[in-house]
């Protein structure tokens, strides 16, 4: 019995010395990544530190930094798709931005669509519009940015002296959203309220998102996991690893695979998206009349509201590689379901009059784009103008380019005959 009793001392202590071993092994580790490697991209920690990123920066305009620069691997994306940089310009505009004089200067501000997100700097729908010593067009447009975001961005330009003849707004996806999550704080989407809320809107956002492995170690494993699954993976019929924007956008789109479709009169009234568009609606109609009174105020210019286009209704055959469109999905007294296409349409053009509307009625230009685009966006071949649910290709900007052309010529003739 003594003899067993040594040898199970011996083994447990060899045992504990090399659990102990490992353990100050990790923290070892632990303490040279933390010393030495960031963390992974995208892992804020703080709320400070979300905060700095500059769409989230209260009170600032919606601008990139000026001269920034930055290389997108878009593989898989659309038709063509390869490498893109993104340029802004040393006035703080995306690029191209006109160095030249022009009888006429235009102000795009948006969101994605109008910024242009994945595509060549030439591709992008405002800089189609230039048109050399007559037409001038600046793109100010930020992702996620809204119609009071972009204020901030007028008041910003006015500030350096910046005068144009024509401002085109384009917020009606991101709006919706905005509406959607001021009222999550008790709070509405309105001027008055936007500067003294924007913060807690913030918190609330970065409480409820998942945060990052506090552990450096862990995050770099799970992000070279990550890697090397890509690298094993291959395009449909392209022979080479698709691009980490594909897989950025394939990660909002998988866990919804097996969700089961649903119609809209299935949906919970909380959940149900056209309650989210009589909020966006009731901002709309506070806020059009205001900003178009400062944007005249501001940079001298008359406000021209359009609509953004959707892919929802185009066939999933018409995507370039996958189907990238993140579904429009609601709760049901059986759990969460994906709406059913033709309703989510529906949907969309119910948003998009309705911002019309509110944009009319406080005496602004207006042109239904999204309505105009509809037969080639929603149509048989739609996936060749949208690689996604709302972000156009280099196909769907020249339409959108060639759809707009004349009502912005038209504006701009009759304002300044």
């Amino acid at each position: 019995m003594p003899k067993y009793s040594e040898r199970f001392r011996r083994i447990s202590t060899s045992f504990l010395l090399i659990t102990l071993g490992i353990a100050l092994a990790l923290l070892l580790v632990e303490a040279l990544l933390r010393l030495f490697l960031p963390n992974i991209p995208g892992a804020e920690i703080t709320f400070a530190q979300y905060l700095a990123v500059p769409q989230r920066s209260p009170g600032d305009p919606r601008l990139f930094p000026a001269g920034y620069s930055v290389e997108f691997d878009v593989r898989g994306l659309y038709m063509g798709a390869d490498k893109v940089t993104f340029h802004v310009g040393p006035n703080r505009f995306i690029e191209p931005e006109p160095r030249e004089q022009a009888k006429y200067t235009v102000l795009f501000l948006g969101g994605s669509t109008t910024e242009g997100i994945f595509l060549p700097d030439l591709d992008r729908f405002p800089a189609r519009l230039t048109v050399p010593g007559l037409i001038a067009t600046y793109n100010a447009a930020m992702s996620e940015t809204g119609m009071l975001g972009q204020y901030q961005t007028l008041k910003y330009l006015a500030e350096r002296g910046y005068r144009f003849d024509l401002v085109v707004l384009a917020t009606n996806h991101n709006d919706t959203a905005w509406s959607r999550r001021f009222a999550e704080v008790k709070a509405q989407y309105r001027m008055s309220e936007f500067a003294s809320r924007i913060t807690t809107v913030y918190q609330h956002d970065y409480d409820q998102t998942k945060r990052a492995s506090p552990l450096r170690l862990l995050a770099w494993m799970h992000h070279f996991e990550e890697v090397l699954r890509l690298k094993s993976s291959t395009l449909r019929g392209a022979g080479q690893a698709p691009s980490l924007t594909v897989e950025y956008y394939l990660k909002m789109v998988r866990p919804y695979s097996a969700t089961p479709i649903v119609r809209l009169e299935d949906c919970t009234r909380s959940s149900d998206p056209r309650s989210n568009s009589a909020l966006a609606i009731d901002d709309w109609q506070a806020n059009f009349a205001l900003f178009r009174e400062e944007t005249k105020r501001l940079v001298g210019a008359s406000l021209l509201v359009i609509t953004e286009p959707n892919s929802y209704g185009a066939r999933k055959e018409s995507f370039f590689h996958l189907d990238l469109r993140v579904p429009m999905t609601c709760n049901t007294n059986r759990g969460t379901g994906v709406i059913d296409q033709q309703d989510v349409v529906q949907v969309m053009r119910d948003r998009a009059t309705g911002y019309l509307r509110a944009a009319k009625a406080a005496g602004a230009h207006a042109f239904d784009l999204a309505a105009a685009m509809e037969r080639y966006s929603n149509g048989p071949e739609g996936g060749t103008y949208l690689y996604d649910s709302v972000h156009p290709t280099p196909k769907g900007t020249a339409k959108m380019a060639e759809l707009l052309r004349p009502v912005m010529n038209s504006v701009l003739e009759s304002n300044n005959p």
